[in-house]
């Protein structure tokens, strides 16, 4: 019985890892930001595109307080950028809370659970995967106005974290490259913060 099972969970582990491919793109340092944004909420760490600046915190807190309010399973939002020239955004949220079925669930639907009201054109889904993330979800979102890249990043047991590039379609062709490096920049930060008492 223990054999079975063990080979069982072997073969569900390869066929996972065989769904997503090696990530292909390389953090482009002369792309983003010197110094990465460093989240210890998640323990991880991203440099984000040049041109980017961190939205207060107080302001980024109070959305997320009422998103929790609404629905204690969306994603809880951690940290914001703009880009007020581009007109763009990045949003880091965390996912470690949200129930692996329910994950699972939308992206086994995603044309249908990221696109309930129509607004995207078309939607894709890629699964990458790199030395820190057994399994990166991509997801790309577009119409003629807006496109939203959002990347899910797993651990060994389900989404841990997510980051949302949205930016208007029209720059898709210089942008995208923008976002290949920040998501290759992204790595495990087991930084520990401490709090004067």
């Amino acid at each position: 019985m223990k054999k079975t099972l063990f080979i069982a969970i072997v073969a569900l582990v390869a066929g996972l890892t065989a769904c997503t491919k090696p990530y292909p793109y390389t953090a482009d340092n002369q792309l983003l930001e010197t110094n990465p944004c460093v989240v210890t909420d998640v323990a991880m760490e991203v440099k984000i595109p040049i041109g980017f600046k961190v939205i207060s915190q107080a302001y980024v807190d109070s959305i997320a307080n009422v998103r929790t309010m609404e629905n204690p399973f969306d994603m809880k939002l951690l940290r914001v950028y703009a880009d007020t020239l581009l007109n763009a955004n990045i949003s880091l949220s965390a996912m470690s809370h949200i129930p692996y079925e329910k994950t699972e669930n939308e992206l086994d639907f995603y044309e249908t659970s990221y696109n309930a009201n129509g607004f995207w054109d078309t939607i894709s889904l890629t699964r990458y995967r790199t030395e820190n993330y057994p399994k990166i979800i991509w997801l790309e979102m577009q119409n003629a106005q807006r496109t939203l890249v959002r990347t899910l990043f797993y651990n060994d047991e389900k989404a841990q974290f997510c980051i949302d590039y949205y930016f208007p379609t029209v720059y898709y062709a210089d942008f995208i490259a923008f976002v290949q490096s920040s998501v290759a920049s992204v790595k495990p930060n087991q930084e520990l913060q401490i709090t004067m008492q």
